[in-house]
């Protein structure tokens, strides 16, 4: 009788080594995140050390100055689309598959309607409901002639690059390929927590404060998912934080800009949880209401007039339109 063999086992095949490496459309998304991740740390690694070996050590600001903002959220964003760019050379794509298109993209409207109509517009309705509840005065002129224009062009371009920055490190290339992995919204949602957990870091942050960052970074989401880049959302930050910061003079994450155009007041005795305490507009009630609705708003408005004009042009290969 014929004694029985044991069963061989299946030897490992380059095909099988391929499924863990490869998908349908390339290299997966856990390795090419590892791949960006471990570029990005030995980019700023080698800015860090270079600083070090200047006798320049970078040191948490107590206050926000606009040259200080400027040289913090500049060379992070050239580094992280320096970081980009050779992903897209090792995935074979454009640089503006991660957010930031330039060819056939509205981008100063883009820039524009995000900066007054998602940023600084918002924001000044949050201060009029402050004031109107008697939390908040918007005080006098602190800045004139040739020192305001000099302070206000400053921070435009610190909060430009603060925009461009914030909004590429957690909705730039992580989130493209993060979504790759997981869906957009679940990658969205995960990065959004993070986002909030940076800014836990700065000083004064409350629970408000941290939940209406994570509602803003949903938005932001919100309208790169409709609009197909980040434009709007940089947009948006940079009006929201400008007018904040410089226009209005009130408080950014617990700390108060240099060079500010008016010198407002919260008062004593309104509840932290209307006025944002220490925050600043950031942690009321009413700015993590109004952003959820803005969020709300602009995925109904935008669908809206995007299944419009896809009715009368279903053929078109145009961009979605703008608001």
């Amino acid at each position: 009788m014929a004694t029985m063999q044991p069963e061989a086992q299946p030897v490992p095949t380059s095909s099988s080594q391929n499924f863990v490496f490869f998908n349908a459309r390339g290299l997966r998304a856990g390795w090419r995140l590892i791949i960006f991740l471990f570029i990005c740390f030995f980019l700023f690694s080698a800015v860090l050390l270079s600083m070090r070996l200047l006798g320049r050590q970078p040191s948490p600001p107590t206050s926000l100055a606009a040259s200080l903002v400027i040289l913090n959220d500049g060379p992070t964003f050239l580094l992280l689309l320096l970081a980009s760019w050779i992903m897209s050379r090792i995935e074979k794509r454009p640089m503006g598959a991660y957010g930031l298109p330039l060819r056939n993209e509205p981008v100063l409207s883009r820039l524009v309607s995000g900066y007054l109509f998602w940023g600084f517009i918002p924001l000044t309705i949050v201060l009029l409901t402050l004031h109107i509840f008697g939390a908040f005065d918007f005080g006098s002129m602190a800045l004139h002639g040739a020192q305001l224009w000099k302070s206000g062009a400053s921070w435009f371009i610190a909060f430009l690059l603060v925009g461009l920055a914030e909004e590429y490190l957690l909705r730039g290339y992580l989130l493209y390929t993060l979504g790759d992995g997981i869906g957009f919204w679940p990658a969205a949602i995960v990065l959004a927590a993070l986002f909030g957990l940076g800014h836990s870091l700065n000083p004064g942050e409350t629970r408000i404060g941290l939940i209406a960052t994570v509602v803003f970074a949903l938005f932001a989401s919100v309208t790169l998912r409709l609009t197909g880049s980040l434009w709007l959302a940089v947009g948006a930050h940079a009006g929201w934080d400008w007018g904040q910061s410089f226009f209005y003079g009130v408080s950014d994450s617990g700390m108060t800009a240099q060079g500010h155009f008016l010198s407002p007041s919260f008062h004593a005795t309104s509840p932290v949880w209307l006025s944002g305490g220490t925050v600043g507009p950031e942690g009321s009630i009413v700015t993590l209401i109004l952003w959820t609705l803005m969020m709300v708003a602009f995925y109904f408005l935008y669908r809206k007039l995007r299944e419009s004009v896809l009715g009368l042009d279903t053929g078109s290969s145009s961009s979605p339109p703008q608001i």
